[in-house]
C-alpha cells in the first residue's frame, strides 16, 4: 500500500489550545499506568514539563506543532516535534497522533513519513522518539518504519 500524501500546516491557535489541555491530560495517564506518577500529582507534573517545553505556546522556538489534513478525509491527526533535541543534533517526536475516526486507515504511517520529510527539508538527519511500553501498536509502527530502540528502562514490582 503507497503512503498516502499528506499536507503538514501550523496548528492554528484554537488547535493548539484543544491539543494542549489534551496532551497534558494524556501525558499524566500514561505517566500513571507506567507507574512513574502517582495520580494526584501527575496531571501537575505533566502540566509542568508542557509548560516547560513550549513557554512561547505554538510560537516556541524549534518546535514545530502541527496538523495534518489529507485531502479526501480532511484534518487526520496532529504532530509535535522538536528540531533539536539534547546533546546531538537531532530531532525528536514528542507526540504523534491520529484524530478518533481516522485510525486504522494508513495516516499514522503517512504521518510518520511527511514528519520525517519536513525534519529532512530542515537540515537535520536523524530523528528520535520515545513509546511507553504498553503502547504495542505504536511500537509495532515505529519498528516497521525502520525506528530501533536506543534504551531501555525496565523496573520490577516487590510488593
Amino acid at each position: 500500500m503507497a503512503i498516502e500524501e499528506l499536507r503538514l500546516r501550523r496548528m492554528n491557535a484554537d488547535e493548539f489550545e484543544a491539543y494542549r489541555s489534551r496532551i497534558v491530560t494524556d501525558y499524566a495517564a500514561a505517566h500513571v499506568d507506567a507507574g512513574d506518577w502517582s495520580p494526584d500529582r501527575a496531571e501537575g507534573l505533566a502540566g509542568k514539563e508542557t509548560e516547560s517545553l513550549l513557554p512561547a505556546g505554538a510560537d516556541t522556538q524549534g518546535m514545530l506543532l502541527l496538523t495534518a489534513e489529507s485531502l479526501q478525509d480532511g484534518v487526520v491527526g496532529l504532530a509535535w516535534v522538536a528540531l533539536e533535541h539534547g546533546e546531538k543534533r537531532g530531532a525528536w517526536v514528542y507526540d504523534i497522533e491520529i484524530v478518533s475516526g481516522q485510525r486504522g486507515k494508513g495516516h499514522g504511517r503517512a504521518l510518520l513519513h511527511a514528519v520525517e520529510q519536513l525534519v529532512l527539508e530542515h537540515g537535520v538527519e536523524s530523528i528520535g522518539l520515545n513509546v511507553f511500553a504498553g503502547n504495542g501498536f505504536a511500537r509495532r509502527l515505529y519498528e516497521s518504519a525502520g525506528y530501533e530502540a536506543t534504551s531501555i528502562q525496565m523496573r520490577k514490582a516487590l510488593k
